[in-house]
């Protein structure tokens, strides 16, 4: 009876160390398997990183070419329109010009120049890289002054970005201003732009009336700034959804890609 005992004994041993054995085979097989999903979740979100960076690369420069189409060769057009016009004024210079087809085919140019103007600024903002980021965004900022009466504080530290990375970020200030044009009803546009330790802080708010539940952030372009950013290395940190104003704060890293 003892010997029978020392066997079911050294029996039941053996059975736990190979139940050992197979339990930590599966840990084993599942962290090897969670980390093959961890490292194709990895490849994937940097394919799709690469792909949108190469999508807004080819917005951007077909943005480019448009707005270049517009300053130099439909600008240059309507330039000479007007020259011509002034011309056929001089030879009616005697006559009331208040209600004449010269006088209005002259309105219609000037119109045609300010939008072309306007368009061509929208596609392709020449201040960007001519003086940089914050005076293209300065510009920005006194065109929707002067033509919605709004009031914006700009405020911001100076701060090191590449062409490439301002024009992202140009493009989330332009969708954020769109954004409060078209649905705050707002007053008044606060930026602020700060440097924290190696991180740029924007913070972004308005003044509106907010957003409600049938009109989430998803739905106000958000999307797009998020596609941004995650080029930008940066990430949304604070984003308000009660009635009181709009409010948007993220973060990115200084300097180039």
């Amino acid at each position: 009876m003892e010997e029978l005992g020392e066997i079911s004994l050294a029996y039941y041993l053996i059975c736990l160390f190979i139940l050992g054995i197979v339990f930590i085979l599966i840990l084993s097989t599942l962290n090897s398997r969670k980390k093959a999903l961890l490292e194709i979740r990895k490849k994937d979100m940097d394919f799709e990183s690469a792909l949108n960076r190469v999508q807004l690369r080819s917005i951007e420069e077909e943005r480019r070419k448009l707005g270049s189409i517009l300053h130099d060769d439909l600008g240059q057009l309507l330039t000479l329109i007007h020259m011509q016009i002034a011309e056929l004024k001089k030879d009616h210079r005697d006559k009331e010009m208040s209600n004449t087809p010269i006088k209005m085919l002259e309105d219609l140019c000037n119109t045609a120049s300010e939008k072309c103007s306007s368009i061509s600024k929208m596609l392709f903002p020449a201040s960007l890289i001519r003086l940089g980021f914050v005076e293209g965004l300065h510009e920005l900022i006194s065109d929707i002054q002067h033509a919605t009466g709004i009031h914006i504080v700009f405020k911001y530290d100076e701060f090191s970005i590449s062409d490439e990375r301002s024009s992202n970020l140009y493009r989330i200030f332009q969708e954020l201003l769109n954004n409060t044009l078209k649905h705050a009803n707002a007053s008044e546009i606060m930026i602020d732009i700060a440097n924290i330790s190696d991180n740029i802080r924007v913070e972004y708010s308005d003044n509106g009336i907010g957003l409600n539940a049938q009109r989430s952030v998803e739905g106000l372009g958000t999307t797009t700034i998020k596609t941004r950013l995650h080029i930008l290395g940066g990430e949304i940190i604070a984003s308000n959804k009660d009635q009181r104003g709009f409010k948007m704060t993220f973060t990115l890293p200084h300097g180039d890609d």
